[in-house]
């Protein structure tokens, strides 16, 4: 019998696809697509683009979506924490982010929020951007921009 199985089987396979089946009816649902693989992005909640904040301490709030934001060190994929530059220029995306205190700020502890002491009253650039568990920015990059102004 154990012979015969293998036989018996590709017999059904075959007569479930043969000629004699009837075409599937218009009214079938359609297979379900594939899920899009989510863009993950970062915003700067606050302070928000163009907007006049009392200084000299200024903190910073992010959110994201579409990744998981972790302690550095943690390299899973669909993982990263924060960096965020004030008033510095982007580093290069195959390099990792430095640190520069009071300019370009590692959040390796998984935090979403910051506050940065002294700054300067007048117009200031913030860019947030993840990065992965060595710091490295994601690709493509995972970054927003804003600009807002400091009166003390």
């Amino acid at each position: 019998m154990a012979s015969r199985l293998p036989l018996l089987l590709a017999g059904l396979a075959l007569a479930a696809c043969g000629a004699d089946a009837e075409p599937e009816s218009e009214s079938a649902p359609a297979p379900a697509a594939a899920e899009p693989e989510m863009i993950a992005s970062v915003e700067i909640v606050a302070p928000a683009d163009g907007t006049t904040v009392e200084g000299p301490s200024v903190t910073v709030r992010l959110s994201t979506s579409g990744v998981r934001i972790v302690q550095a060190g943690d390299t899973t994929s669909g993982t990263g924490h924060h960096h965020l530059y004030l008033d510095d220029d982007l580093t290069p995306a195959d390099q990792p982010v430095p640190s520069v205190p009071g300019r370009i700020i590692h959040m390796g502890d998984g935090s979403a929020e910051y506050t940065f002491e002294d700054v300067a009253p007048g117009e200031h650039r913030l860019i947030a951007v993840v990065a992965d568990g060595v710091h490295v920015p994601l690709q493509p990059w995972v970054v927003d921009t804003v600009t807002f102004t400091v009166r003390q």
